[in-house]
Parts: C-alpha cells; sequence; structure tokens
C-alpha cells in the first residue's frame, strides 16, 4: 500500500527535523570532547593547544 505525498512529505519534514538536531549534538560532542583533552594534562606542545583552541572557537561561532 503506497503512502499519500502528503503522508511523505510530513515524514520527511520529521525526518529533517531530526537529522538536525543530531547533527548538532553531535557538533556539541565533539567540541565537548576535544574541550575536556585540552583541559587534561596531556603533553602537547603550547602552540599545538592554542591551535585546537582557535579551532574550536571558531566551530563555534558557525
Amino acid at each position: 500500500m503506497a503512502d499519500s505525498p502528503k503522508n511523505i512529505s510530513s515524514l520527511m519534514c520529521e525526518l529533517s527535523v531530526a537529522l538536525a538536531d543530531l547533527a548538532e549534538k553531535m557538533s556539541n560532542l565533539a567540541i565537548n570532547l576535544e574541550n575536556q583533552y585540552l583541559d587534561s594534562d596531556a603533553e602537547e606542545p603550547v602552540a599545538m593547544k592554542e591551535a585546537a583552541r582557535s579551532t574550536i572557537e571558531k566551530a563555534k561561532s558557525n
């Protein structure tokens, strides 16, 4: 049994909203993980940490 175009359109809208929400959550998770790494006591050069922080700030502003 074929769904009506109206039902398919409604489902596509719901899927689009769910995917946008998922993308935002994944982005936030990635930023949180990077921040946790930067705040850890990992032995990395200061310049590398500053470059990573700069990248994170750019990602947050987009």
